[in-house]
């Protein structure tokens, strides 16, 4: 009936991209990252972690070197 959906927390998004937390949640406010609010807690898709990483992937490919 419903498919399998992996939530991660700040924590684990910010440990799988190797950066501080600080850096999930100013991705978050900016609206670079989306994420799902359970109450005061906020989640953030496995599907949508891969999704931003593919789109910087494709950003980065696209700029000329040195910038």
């Amino acid at each position: 009936m419903f498919e399998e959906v992996n939530l991660l927390t700040i924590a684990e998004t910010a440990r799988f991209l190797r950066v501080h937390r600080a850096t999930i949640s100013r991705l978050i406010g900016t609206g670079a990252l989306p994420h799902i609010a359970v109450g005061s807690r906020k989640l953030i898709l496995e599907t949508d972690l891969l999704t931003f990483i593919e789109n910087r992937k494709s950003l980065a490919a696209n700029s000329p070197k040195g910038e």
